[in-house]
């Protein structure tokens, strides 16, 4: 991650993204509170299948907004509003959602490919996409989903696989619409997107600190409190400061050299990591301030210091990824990777505030080193010009 200058900036975010964005901050809020306290791994497969469920639905609207929202038609209007219902019913499902609020959880997810199918369908001709594309990438997969409220068991997980197995599949070989994607994305509106997305889970947090603040007022839970804020405002800092402008400058670098596959690679699956990691960190962070004397549980520890590592994860494969050379990265991609893992043998140790202490030191000795490589960057392009 490093500092660049930007290009000219393009399309901005519609307000009615935004809106429905204020439906994923309600999901993200759920399922970051399943791995709330000492979850298992069952409890973290299941954060990561629903997570994924979100995860779609979102890349699914923001690509066709992307694509297709430049002017907001009644049909882009009727689509993101149905949408944000679904994502609604999706995140009220989620505690329950592999069990008694399965079908509300499946038809909302089913609702979303379904909505998304229909400004496909209406440019389908001028784009130069096969006539069987968006009925196997969207009516396909709502229809697994639909079909899975009648499945038992297994069968119901099975086909929520194969429903994201097909969208992913699709993506994976473009075919004929790749051209037309290489020239019709909008790089900057997607670097916003993704930024406020961020910016979102950031949200998601904070708030997981006030909560348990609230509910565990005392002495010791304020400084836990003070801890868990700092950690996550250098956290923010680190992708504000270092990452947002360097992914704008690799996806204008893929745009250029016409990577459909890169941008797909950089926008759509990476990211997921960035954000997984955040909703992991948020959820270690609020179960040590919900018992900041207290000794923090051994998954907790292990999403706080997993939450980190994932965050550096995406980043160092983002910029890899982008065509950034390995000397750019080594200063903080690895230490960002391995680093953290020290919080856990730490919590054996420390109570849940000195587990704290310990994450601010790790977040910012990572924020250090990225500054530090920023500015090396930085002159090295200097000298080269």
């Amino acid at each position: 991650m490093s500092a660049q200058k930007h290009p000219p900036a393009g399309r901005r975010v519609h307000w009615l993204e935004l809106l429905f964005d204020l439906a994923m901050v309600a999901y993200i809020g759920q399922i970051a509170h399943t791995m709330h306290g000492d979850p298992t791994l069952v409890d973290g497969v299941v954060f990561a299948v629903l997570l994924a469920a979100a995860w779609w639905a979102w890349i699914n609207a923001s690509v066709t907004m992307n694509l297709f929202g430049a002017r907001v038609t009644p049909v882009i209007w009727i689509s993101v509003i149905i949408a944000l219902m679904a994502i609604g019913f999706m995140a009220a499902a989620v505690p329950e959602a592999l069990t008694a609020r399965n079908a509300a959880f499946a038809l909302g997810n089913a609702v979303i490919r379904v909505v998304w199918m229909l400004p496909w369908l209406m440019k389908r001709r001028s784009i130069g996409v096969v006539w069987w594309r968006p009925w196997l990438y969207c009516l396909v997969p709502a229809a697994l989903w639909t079909a899975s409220i009648w499945a038992g068991g297994a069968w119901r997980y099975l086909l929520w696989a194969l429903a994201l197995v097909i969208e992913i599949t699709l993506l994976t070989r473009l075919g004929s619409g790749a051209s037309w994607l290489r020239r019709t994305l909008d790089v900057d509106h997607l670097v916003e997107r993704v930024s406020l997305l961020v910016v979102i889970v950031f949200g998601e947090s904070v708030l997981s600190i006030i909560t348990e603040l609230d509910e565990h007022w005392a002495p010791a839970t304020w400084l836990a409190a003070l801890l868990g804020f700092v950690a996550v405002a250098i956290l923010a800092w680190v992708f504000f400061s270092f990452a947002t402008g360097a992914v704008e400058l690799g996806l204008h670098r893929l745009q250029g050299r016409g990577s459909v596959e890169g941008l797909r690679d950089t926008v759509m699956y990476l990211p997921f990591l960035l954000i997984a990691g955040v909703v992991l960190f948020a959820s270690g962070v609020g179960t040590a301030v919900a018992d900041a004397a207290g000794r923090l549980p051994f998954a907790a520890a292990v999403c706080l210091a997993g939450g980190v590592s994932l965050y550096f994860l995406s980043s160092t494969a983002e910029s890899l990824r982008y065509g950034a050379p390995w000397r750019d990265v080594v200063m903080w991609g690895p230490a960002g990777i391995v680093v953290p893992w020290l919080l856990v043998p730490a919590a054996a140790a420390w109570n849940a505030t000195g587990v704290l202490a310990a994450a601010v030191g790790v977040v910012a000795v990572l924020g250090a080193l990225n500054a530090v490589n920023a500015r090396r960057v930085s002159r090295a392009g200097a000298a080269v010009a």
